[in-house]
């Protein structure tokens, strides 16, 4: 196997993820809004899995490479990715397949969600052969960072302002690794100044802070 594919991907801002190390998972839109968290999702996503009935789930990919996190580094903002390992979340109680991201215009019933298991066989067999390029892995609820194995950043100079905080607030963190080649080229981000503001008031202030409103969709 691909060393790539025993992994499942997620994306989210650099200036999230001090939040998401502290409070050491990663969860659905609705039980985001349910406990008052500080971190909202993607305005345009929320709108479509809300619709599509699927808020109740964290989303990630089995490609570390999508439209999405190429689209986020292009408009410059910082992302990182979150490698988890897919046995491991494959085996949680109600993790289940959807064909399609739901950026997807399709009839409604292409994103119900595959929960039985030879179905689920099916698809992941149609998905290597290249069927269902923008599948997607749904895990209810919350999905725990003790299942991740690395947080992977685009540049140094990223790595090294999570590397500082981490060690300045002793967060539990994966290995963070320097992966060029999963994002795509591309500048420095044009938020980054404001992100590593946010960095030196967590550490100043020696806690995390609310995450900064700054734009990331």
């Amino acid at each position: 196997m691909n060393p790539e594919a025993q992994y499942l991907w997620h994306t989210t801002p650099l200036f999230y993820l001090p939040h998401l190390l502290q409070t050491g998972a990663i969860y659905s839109a609705r039980e985001i809004a349910a406990r008052g968290l500080p971190v909202r999702p993607r305005p345009s996503a929320i709108r479509r899995k809300t619709r599509l009935g699927l808020a109740d789930f964290v989303h990630l990919s089995p490609q570390a490479v999508t439209p999405l996190l190429r689209d986020k580094l292009e408009k410059g903002y910082a992302h990182v990715l979150i490698a988890f390992r897919r046995a491991d979340v494959l085996r949680l109680p109600g993790a289940c397949l959807l064909r399609y991201n739901t950026k997807r215009w399709a009839h409604r019933d292409d994103f119900l969600p595959v929960t039985d298991a030879e179905e689920m066989a099916t698809v992941w067999a149609e998905h290597d052969a290249g069927r269902f390029p923008s599948l997607e892995i749904l895990v209810p609820g919350s999905l725990s960072l003790s299942l991740a194995d690395a947080v992977h950043v685009r540049a140094d100079d990223e790595g090294r302002l999570l590397q500082a905080l981490v060690s300045a607030l002793a967060l539990p963190v994966p290995t963070v690794c320097l992966s060029l080649e999963l994002f795509s080229p591309c500048d420095a981000p044009a938020n980054l100044e404001a992100v590593r503001e946010y960095f030196a008031g967590c550490e100043s202030a020696a806690r995390v802070l609310d995450p900064p409103a700054l734009p990331f969709d």
